[in-house]
């Protein structure tokens, strides 16, 4: 049943504009049943208020949404925040989670950072094994670039120049 007015309540909020979805979200952010607390974090993340709509999430526990909503956000300080925040309360599961569904929005220097200083880089390491291995195509890929725009340059350099056509135009008396 909760499930059902849950997705009621989203779809209402996904198709109707007429009402003030920050009011509503402000109001069930303060809700006693954790769903409507969910609602209240989804109507802030539609309304780019992402710094509440994660900070909601985390308040009840609701890590999965948390990280979707930090990745959405597309802002690199709030994904960044919450992975130091998963650190800070010892929840390294959630922190290795969070490299994979956050990826884009994560710096590798921050991630081996915060792995090293919690000494938990089992958690860390597959993420940055996948950016060293991202790294190395992307610098494979600029090495046959370079090696194609050497080549082109060294055959244009040692072509004769030629003019096309030349104008004979000469004196004609008459």
């Amino acid at each position: 049943k909760q499930w059902y007015q849950r997705r009621v309540a989203i779809t209402a909020g996904d198709n109707f504009n007429n009402f003030d979805n920050i009011a509503l979200a402000q109001r069930m952010e303060k809700h006693e049943l954790i769903e409507f607390r969910r609602i209240a974090a989804y109507l802030f993340k539609m309304n780019n208020r992402w710094k509440q709509a994660v900070e909601l999430c985390k308040k009840d526990h609701l890590y999965k949404d948390a990280m979707e909503y930090a990745a959405e956000s597309r802002d690199t300080e709030i994904s960044e925040t919450l992975m130091g925040w998963f650190l800070d309360n010892e929840n390294y599961e959630s922190f290795a989670a969070g490299t994979f569904v956050m990826y884009d929005m994560l710096r590798p220097d921050v991630i081996l950072e915060l792995g090293w200083r919690h000494n938990i880089m089992d958690f860390a390491m597959p993420y940055l094994i996948q950016c060293v291995r991202e790294y190395t195509l992307k610098v494979d890929k600029l090495e046959v670039s370079d090696e194609t725009r050497t080549k082109e340059a060294e055959t244009n350099n040692q072509q004769p120049l030629v003019l096309e056509s030349q104008l004979a135009i000469g004196y004609y008396s008459s």
